[in-house]
């Protein structure tokens, strides 16, 4: 009598421990010294099928669904994961709206990891504000600069005109006293003056005799152009100067 009360309640433990579908115990199959034990391990059985639950609703990131019973012992440490989370949850959504201020200190590695993430991105942010106000200011500067270039453009005496660096575009031109021709042949020796240059300078100054004898001296200056990379090239007729020195 003894071991048929035991094997029930030995296999019905066994089966809430380690099957999915529980089989089910009846009370009245055990004799009544056993009843007892018996609905205190059907206790346990709804015990442990809640904390089941809770643990997947926590795995899949689910923190409504999570209602374990007050007296449920079992559940308590994934009580506090899931009060952890829940605050954690805030947190994320504060830094998120860029309060920088906010760390974990209740969760290890995690921890760790969390406010080393909350570093980097106030740091990435300070760093992107001021290349944003480098640009800013940079691209001020450029408009500046082109404003008083194309007034030096509209004043000077002589011929200025600026080129894409990339296309040989001719973007603005004054045309003085040289023609569409003439600046032609000199983005085209210009083109030379590069390949033969320092690559890495900014500033070029040289001289051209055109086909039609003409001689001009010439600084080509590396700029920006309305947002474009260009080149600024101030022309100085020299015609009658290298004339005087019999180099014509």
């Amino acid at each position: 009598m003894e071991q048929k009360n035991c094997d029930l309640l030995f296999n019905y433990l066994k089966s809430i421990l380690y099957d999915s579908n529980v089989s089910p115990l009846d009370i009245e199959e055990l004799d009544p010294p056993y009843r007892k034990l018996g609905m205190g391990l059907q206790y346990l059985e709804q015990a442990i099928a809640e904390m089941k639950q809770c643990s997947a609703a926590l795995a899949k990131g689910d923190l409504k669904d999570f209602h374990p019973s007050q007296e449920n012992f079992l559940c308590d440490n994934l009580k506090n994961i899931h009060a952890n989370l829940e605050h954690l949850t805030w947190q994320a959504k504060q830094v998120a709206k860029g309060d920088y201020s906010q760390h974990v200190s209740y969760l290890g590695e995690f921890s760790v990891a969390f406010n080393t993430m909350i570093s980097q991105l106030q740091e990435r942010e300070k760093s992107l504000k001021n290349e944003a106000e480098m640009e800013k200011a940079h691209t001020e500067s450029i408009k500046k600069y082109n404003c008083l270039l194309m007034e030096f453009i509209r004043r000077s005496n002589d011929d200025i005109f600026v080129t894409d660096v990339h296309t040989n575009e001719i973007l603005e031109a004054s045309r003085n006293k040289i023609h569409l021709e003439q600046e032609q042949e000199i983005v085209e020796k210009f083109k030379e003056v590069l390949a033969q240059g320092d690559s890495s300078s900014q500033q070029w100054q040289w001289i051209i005799t055109t086909h039609d004898q003409s001689s001009y001296r010439i600084v080509s200056i590396l700029t920006e152009w309305r947002h474009v990379p260009a080149y600024a090239h101030f022309i100085q007729d020299v015609t009658s100067e290298e004339m005087e020195h019999g180099l014509l």
